[in-house]
């Protein structure tokens, strides 16, 4: 499937951008409703606890007037005659005071333990919500892999965004993955101990095919590390900027010029391939655990809404550009061309787009704004359009 402009020149995002920006439409009408939700159960809270603290104050405070409006100047007969009345008071005092602090607790913990309860199911909803979403339909994410095999094969995947994180907890069909499985037939030259009487060190090609990989650090083409292992050693490839270095057991190879020559080169550059594929094909499960905007927790802050303005700010430069692109003004369009040749048109209006996200209130207008379809805008001349690149 070929995605394109009206004009046929192809999309910076070969998706059906139409359809992304409807489930975002759709995102925000669930998750808003549930973030402004747990906001008032926090605000909620806080009054209690004010309500509280201020409750306490006014009891404290009657006690420290009491104490102040006791006679003082007394002698020693009238002392002796008050001291049991005043001791009674106080007593009485103290324990009203007592037991009013413990009602205070009770009801706070009781309020914010049910309030609690309801805000974690909240977000519980919203991860929901944002689980097949964040994943597909945020544009040019650095994806970043963290792949471990320890009993079972696991691991996790961060997406990086504009200030944007996110990260997958993801699950594998193999509960163990072996070189050949991901490489396939895969050798390196290693030094051996030949002979039978004088044992000498000379180069050997080794196959690593059995080998288990124990770990995968994938940052891009140019960058990651593979931890391989079987019974007696561990095998490890890095890549860091552009230069693989191997260490065999912490001897580097690739600085061994007999070793190094025997290296097959295509072998090796085609390992970033092989495992994006692998994890393509082979992640059986993803759970979105974590989401941060400039590194703070954005489910914990309720700076969801943030989350998708930053989204919304890529939607709109592809919006600018289809509207641009297109002789229809009133519509965001795309063209689809099929494998078999046929093609297709997609499109919204702008105001049934803009209708949807002012139905969900200011904040849909906010968005509105972000993705370009609030009011008509005068075009500029000259070509100076800027939008996303994957």
């Amino acid at each position: 499937m070929l995605y394109t402009y009206q004009d046929g020149t192809e999309l910076p995002v070969q998706r059906d951008f139409i359809q992304d920006l409807k489930n975002y439409v759709e995102c925000l009408e669930k998750i808003l409703p549930l973030e402004n939700q747990i906001m008032e159960l926090k605000d909620l809270e806080m009054d209690q606890g004010a309500l509280f603290e201020r409750r306490v104050a006014v009891l404290n405070g009657f006690k420290e007037n009491l104490v102040r409006g006791m006679p003082v100047n007394l002698d020693l007969e009238d002392a002796v005659l008050l001291e049991p009345c005043i001791h009674e008071i106080m007593e009485v005092c103290n324990k009203f005071i007592r037991k009013s602090h413990e009602d205070y607790e009770s009801d706070v913990y009781v309020m914010k333990r049910d309030s609690g309860t309801q805000i974690k199911t909240k977000e519980i909803e919203i991860i929901k919500v944002l689980n097949p979403f964040l994943i597909s339909s945020v544009y040019g994410a650095k994806r970043v892999y963290d792949i471990a095999y320890h009993d079972v094969l696991g691991g996790t995947l961060y997406c990086y965004s504009s200030g944007l994180q996110f990260n997958y907890k993801l699950n594998f069909a193999d509960d163990k993955l072996t070189v050949s499985r991901l490489l396939g037939d895969f050798s390196l030259p290693v030094m051996a101990s030949v002979g039978l009487f004088s044992k000498e060190h000379k180069p050997r090609v080794l196959s690593l095919a059995e080998y288990i990989v124990l770990s995968i650090q994938y940052d891009d083409l140019y960058n990651f590390s593979l931890d391989l292992e079987n019974k007696k050693k561990i095998i490890r490839i890095v890549r860091k900027n552009g230069n693989f270095s191997i260490y065999d057991e912490g001897r580097d190879i690739t600085a061994d010029a007999e070793l190094v020559s025997l290296i097959e080169d295509a072998a090796l550059q085609s390992i970033p391939k092989k495992v994006t594929e692998y994890i393509r094909k082979n992640v059986a499960s993803f759970e979105l655990k974590e989401i941060f905007i400039d590194d703070d927790d954005a489910i914990a802050n309720n700076f969801i809404f943030d989350c998708m303005k930053i989204i919304a700010t890529q939607y709109g430069a592809i919006v600018a550009e289809c509207i641009r692109k297109s002789p229809i003004k009133s519509e965001i369009s795309i063209k689809m061309q099929m494998e078999d040749g046929a093609r297709t048109e997609k499109y919204i209006s702008k105001d049934e787009l803009y209708s949807s996200l002012a139905n969900i209130g200011g904040d849909g207008l906010e968005i509105a704004s972000l993705i370009g379809t609030d009011a008509e805008k005068p075009e500029k001349s000259g070509s100076g359009n800027k939008y996303f690149i994957v």
